[in-house]
């Protein structure tokens, strides 16, 4: 059972209605359209400390929401580099930099996928753009709303 709390900086309350579904992106882009993004509560690196360090944006106690996800919730954990090998990836007409996952394919899969940039830092090259621990939501029926 998962008791991870996890938190989304930028909206009160969630709104399923606001929900769009997962989308690959054109051109092997390293995150689709859609999806839920937050972080761990508990990340050793997640989204607020990301935000303070490019002083992005203000990360409000006041803007936020708290969710865990429900008991049968599926989540693919990428925790170090070698984990990508073995994903469907998207294929693009010339070399990338980076791994560009089929998100389409994995959300037939999983409800979710939290990636652990924190642990291995070749993640942040091969997931360019996925810049701290954080989790995608792919099904928003998996949350549960704290």
């Amino acid at each position: 059972m998962n008791k991870e709390i996890y938190i989304h900086y930028g909206h009160k309350y969630f709104d399923a209605r606001l929900f769009n579904e997962i989308k690959n992106r054109e051109l092997g882009y390293v995150k689709p359209f859609g999806g839920l993004w937050a972080s761990n509560i508990n990340a050793e690196y997640g989204w607020k400390n990301w935000c303070e360090e490019q002083r992005f944006r203000e990360c409000s106690i006041d803007n936020c929401f708290k969710f865990k996800l429900k008991e049968k919730a599926k989540v693919l954990t990428i925790d170090n580099a070698k984990t990508l090998k073995e994903l469907p990836t998207i294929d693009t007409p010339y070399e990338l930099g980076w791994v560009s996952l089929d998100f389409e394919r994995l959300k037939e899969e999983y409800d979710a996928i939290e990636v652990l940039i924190s642990n291995d830092d070749q993640l942040y090259w091969d997931l360019y753009g996925w810049d701290c621990d954080s989790i995608l939501i792919f099904n928003k029926d998996c949350i549960e709303l704290l």
